[in-house]
């Protein structure tokens, strides 16, 4: 019998040691998947408030140069836009046609995984819309020249009536905004 019971306590080692993880292979594996979850995180694009920003920064720009643009040139630009983007538009015999040039040419949402717009962007019909997931809202700035409610008239003197535009991520509401006489800018709120 001493036979058997020290082979049984050697299986029995054995057994012990197959059915388990140390701490330290249990510590060392939980490193791991830390670690590839952060470099997976890093490597992902900005989400769509860090897109907002950056696409709010350039609305700001876009606007100050369409208003020096239909100060100029003493002709009005309307700033139009919709779910897939936005567009400058200039008045014609035939109506508001669209500038084609940069940098006020049309643009897609820069949040929204299209290729860039065409020549001719759906235009809302409100003042408020959903791009993608982002609200995006117009106050003031319309109305003139046969203007469609949510766009932005920019007209031939330096300066306008009060105009804003917010876009709303659902964490992140950032306005580009101007009292009419002072250049655009971002205001953030969260």
């Amino acid at each position: 019998m001493p036979t058997s019971a020290a082979g049984s306590s050697s299986r029995h080692r054995l057994a012990s040691a197959c059915a388990g993880f140390t701490l330290l292979e249990i510590l060392a594996a939980v490193f791991i998947m830390a670690l590839l979850t952060s470099l997976a995180a890093l490597a992902l694009p900005g989400g769509n408030d860090e897109l907002a920003r950056t696409e709010a920064q350039r609305l700001a720009a876009l606007f100050d140069t369409a208003r020096e643009q239909a100060a100029a040139l003493s002709m009005p630009v309307a700033w139009a836009a919709g779910p897939d983007g936005y567009e400058f538009l200039r008045p014609s015999a035939r109506g508001w046609v669209p500038l084609q040039q940069a940098p006020l040419s049309p643009r897609a949402w820069g949040w929204l995984d299209v290729a860039g717009p065409g020549s001719a962007i759906p235009r809302a019909p409100a003042s408020s819309w959903y791009a993608g997931r982002v609200r995006i809202r117009v106050l003031g700035g319309g109305g003139a020249l046969g203007a469609a409610p949510g766009w932005l008239v920019f007209g031939a003197e330096p300066v306008s009536q009060p105009m804003q535009v917010e876009l709303d991520t659902g964490s992140l509401r950032l306005s580009v905004v101007s009292d009419g006489a002072q250049p655009f800018e971002v205001r953030e709120q969260r």
